[in-house]
Parts: C-alpha cells; sequence; structure tokens
C-alpha cells in the first residue's frame, strides 16, 4: 500500500496528496523510480550508528563547541550542552557569557568553557570537530559580530534559533556560509530565513531549493521532522510524539546533531541520528510519563541508544 506524502503534514494540498514517500532510504529500483521523499526506518539507523570502539578515548570522539546563551537565556545554552554531551561528544565546550558559568559548572560539570573574548581568535577555532550558534544567543550586536567571525572560518555550523533569525537579515552572512551546514529551524524560524509560506508543502518546496542553493542540510522541524539533504532530498523522521511538547526540545536535538558531526559523521548522517534518536527517547519515555521535560530526555538518550544497538 502507497504512503502519501500528505500523511505526514499537518496540512496537505492536491500536490502533497499525489507524492508518494519511499519506504527506507534506500529503495530498490532504478533512479527514475525513486521518490524524493523517504521514510526513514529503523534499518536505515543501523546502517549508518557506529558503536564504541574498543581502546577509544575521548579523543576519539570529537571535541564540539557550543557558543549560546546569553544574561537571561542561559538555559538554552546549558540544554544544547545537556544534548552534545549525553549524545557521545569526547569533548564539549559552550562559550556562553561568564554570568553562566557557576550555573554551568554545577549543573554539568564535563562540560568546558570558552570565554567569549576567545572567539575572535580564529585559528583557535580550527581545533573544534563540530561547532554550533545560536540558542538563546540574543540578536545584538555581540551576536552578529560572532556569526560573522563563523564565517570567516569558512568551516561547516550548525545553525539554530538566534542564529537563524540573524541570518534571516544578512543575506551576505547566509550565503556565504561554509556548504555542508546544518539549519534547524522550526515553523516561525524557517518562515523568518526564507518569507512567509501558506502551507507546509510549499515550505519543504522552498526547503529543497534552498538546500541545493546553500550546499547544506535543513532540518524542519515538526510532530514529523523533515531532513532535507544536499540534493534536496526528503527524509522523513517517524519518531516523537506529543509528550515532548515542552520547552527546551530544539536545543536538545540541537546539541544532539552537533554531537554526531563531532564524531565524524557527515552533516546528512548527523541530522538524521539526531532526529531519530531524539524522538524514539521520547517515545520510550512516553510510556512512562504523560509529558516530558527537556532535560529528561537528554538523560535517556544513551540509554536509547544503547537499547537499540543491542
Amino acid at each position: 500500500m502507497a504512503v502519501f506524502l500528505s500523511a505526514f503534514l499537518p496540512d496537505s494540498d492536491a500536490s502533497s496528496k499525489l507524492q508518494v514517500v519511499d519506504e527506507g532510504l534506500e529503495k530498490a529500483g532504478t533512479e527514475n523510480e525513486s521518490s524524493p521523499y523517504k521514510l526513514i526506518e529503523s534499518a536505515d539507523i543501523k546502517a549508518i550508528i557506529e558503536p564504541r570502539k574498543p581502546f577509544s578515548h575521548k579523543g576519539t570522539y570529537g571535541h564540539a563547541l557550543i557558543v549560546a546563551g546569553a544574561l537571561k537565556t542561559m538555559g538554552a545554552a546549558l540544554l544544547t550542552a545537556s544534548g552534545c554531551l549525553y549524545g557521545g561528544a569526547g569533548l564539549t565546550t559552550v562559550s556562553i557569557p561568564e554570568s553562566g558559568l557557576m550555573a554551568l559548572n554545577t549543573a554539568l560539570p564535563e562540560v568546558m568553557y570558552l570565554e567569549r573574548s576567545h572567539l575572535i581568535k580564529i585559528k583557535s577555532l580550527k581545533k573544534y570537530n563540530a561547532i554550533v550558534i545560536g540558542p538563546g544567543l540574543g540578536k545584538l550586536f555581540e551576536a552578529v559580530c560572532m556569526m560573522e567571525e563563523l564565517v570567516v572560518l569558512n568551516v561547516p555550523v550548525v545553525v539554530d534559533a538566534d542564529a537563524l533569525n540573524i541570518l534571516s537579515k544578512r543575506d551576505d552572512l547566509l550565503l556565504h556560509l561554509a556548504k555542508n551546514s546544518i539549519f534547524t529551524p522550526h515553523l516561525k524560524e524557517f518562515d523568518c530565513l526564507f518569507g512567509e509560506h501558506k502551507s507546509w508543502w510549499d515550505r519543504l518546496q522552498t526547503g529543497r531549493r534552498m538546500a541545493k542553493k546553500l550546499g547544506s542540510v535543513i532540518v524542519l522541524k515538526n510532530q514529523y521532522t523533515f531532513i532535507i539533504d544536499q540534493q534536496g532530498d526528503v527524509m522523513i523522521n517517524p519518531t516523537g510524539n506529543p509528550a515532548m511538547s515542552q520547552g527546551g526540545m530544539g536545543d536538545v536535538l540541537t546539541g544532539l546533531i552537533t554531537a554526531y558531526v563531532a564524531q565524524g559523521y557527515s552533516a546528512k548522517a548527523a541530522a538524521i541520528l539526531g532526529c531519530y534518536f531524539h524522538g524514539r527517547a521520547g517515545d520510550e519515555l512516553a510510556l512512562s510519563h504523560h509529558n516530558i521535560t527537556a532535560s529528561q530526555l537528554a538523560a535517556q538518550i544513551p540509554v536509547t541508544v544503547k537499547s537499540f544497538l543491542k
């Protein structure tokens, strides 16, 4: 029985009702028979995920840098860091205002700290295997300057939240961001970045076009999150549930995706793994919880991945 794209959209029109979704990322058959819309299955995840290796150490799993947080939005930075930490990055460093240092040391003592002033030292940033910017960052002059520095650095980054809003007003930065970056907008952030849309079908078409133009991955978040790769193909994530409808979930997802980039996965693979395990952890918690906090979900991630790999 054919599965149609309209089944995964909160609204639908004639176009989406005619689009067949392939089950699995590697559909057998000729290229002409393959749909650009693909439903992620557990077999796809098993083909991508790699177990932890014997004789490995913290350096094996990469070093992630999180540029996030402002005076009144430090929680977003901490939740992003928790997603990265529980996602398995070997080392996680956050660059936050100094006022958040006590909270960081109390909540996440495993996570290191980088002074904001050090972000202007471009050469020192090249030691990181993954960089994310945006959660709780704000849109003031300092935040814009940090975004400009990362564009100059010319390395792929994970872009979320306030960084997306900054890019929406700076095409010169957006179009010069390094290829293979990852954008993680929700509906409003997507429309702010790429223009207002009347339907989810229209958003997907814009997402496909812009992912190809930017040479990057777009993670369009919703009940069924759409992962749009550099060729404009759309991978549909089936995991997740309404119990996860609480603040901070997107921050944890961003940190989790960043953890997979730090571990050496491609932008596309990191986005697929991050979305799948983020939702699957929520599904497991929802068996015994009516609602789930972002902190609970972050701590569940390594348990979920371990049980998946058995």
